[in-house]
């Protein structure tokens, strides 16, 4: 199971990965443009729940996390 976080931009994407390294989190995949067009990254947190953080252009009443 891999759980999704979408974030309002690419700056928020990094402050999250940058917050989970700290934390102790492993770093799966850094932050960087993704084949899709969005930008995001992936890490494992220190129980082993792997995150995948994500964000792309907004669309028209789209919901966001944060």
């Amino acid at each position: 199971m891999v759980l999704t976080y979408v974030v309002r931009s690419e700056a928020r994407v990094e402050e999250i990965m940058a917050e989970a390294q700290k934390a102790g989190a492993t770093i799966l995949k850094p932050a960087g443009a993704l084949p899709w067009g969005g930008y995001g990254g992936t890490f494992a947190d220190p129980d082993g729940y792997v995150w995948s953080l994500g964000y792309s252009a907004p669309g028209t009443d789209q919901p966001y996390v944060e």
